[in-house]
């Protein structure tokens, strides 16, 4: 029986991606909380307030790739443990590792289309000058990971029903979009919660965008970056350890 190599197990994982991509990403629940979800906090959050243009795009872009990102774990993998695709996933020549790697991918390419295609039309229609494109780029790509690698982690809760896990991950999502500057800037919030904010990932996707459009970062591109790259890393660890508990569990 030949050696897998790493090369194999990439291969592998983009399978499980392509996978994703085709079946799940038109699903209900990826469209819901992916893209039908986030739009709606945007309007509740904008309309019929004078807030200016040059806030608002970053706003609907951080929202977009973190709803959107975030969705496709938790929407893929209970309907496969209903279907038993994930278990002969594992029973295939492929690790745990690479299985999460796909999903993870998966959520990330979907988070990462839907909010330039959101940022796109917001430009468009508002005027507004993009003039750090590569900070769009680098901030949509990091936080899209990060957040499908926070939903790979909720996607370990033991069920079968998206919906099982979609309500307590909202729990989660939501009370971040109000530390992270989203609805309040971070220079008007308490100190106490300026710490908070420091440690949200949503609170460096935000500080990027903002920074794509010519304005400045709270905490600094570097800091952004670093705190982005480290919490993908950290949800990715935890997830994996989460999912291997749990099918030690069944």
């Amino acid at each position: 029986m030949s050696k897998v190599t790493f090369i194999d197990e990439l291969k592998r994982s983009w399978a499980i991606t392509v996978n994703d991509m085709r079946v799940y990403y038109l699903r209900p629940p990826s469209l819901m909380f992916g893209i039908l979800f986030p739009l709606a906090l945007f309007f509740t959050f904008s309309v019929g307030r004078r807030i200016p243009l040059e806030r608002l795009i970053p706003v609907l872009s951080a929202q977009t790739v973190f709803w959107a990102s975030s969705s496709i774990g938790p929407a893929s993998i209970p309907l496969e443990r209903r279907m038993r695709t994930f278990e002969r996933f594992l029973s295939a020549p492929i690790s745990l590792s690479s299985v999460l790697w796909g999903k993870a991918m998966g959520g990330m390419f979907f988070g990462i289309v839907v909010t330039l295609l959101a940022a796109g039309i917001g430009i468009i229609l508002s005027g507004q000058l993009l003039l750090n494109p590569l900070a769009l780029i680098l901030g949509v790509l990091l936080s899209a990971l990060v957040f499908s690698a926070l939903g790979i982690l909720f996607a370990s809760i033991p069920t079968e029903s998206p919906g099982e896990i979609m309500m307590p991950f909202n729990l989660v999502r939501i009370p971040l979009m109000f530390i992270s500057g989203m609805f309040i800037p971070i220079n008007e919030l308490p100190q106490l919660a300026v710490y908070a904010a420091l440690f949200s990932p949503l609170t460096h996707t935000l500080d990027m965008v903002r920074l794509a459009m010519g304005d400045s970062s709270f905490f600094g591109w570097q800091i952004n970056i670093l705190m982005l790259m480290g919490w993908s890393i950290i949800f990715l660890l935890i997830g994996r350890y989460f999912h291997i508990v749990q099918m030690r569990r069944t």
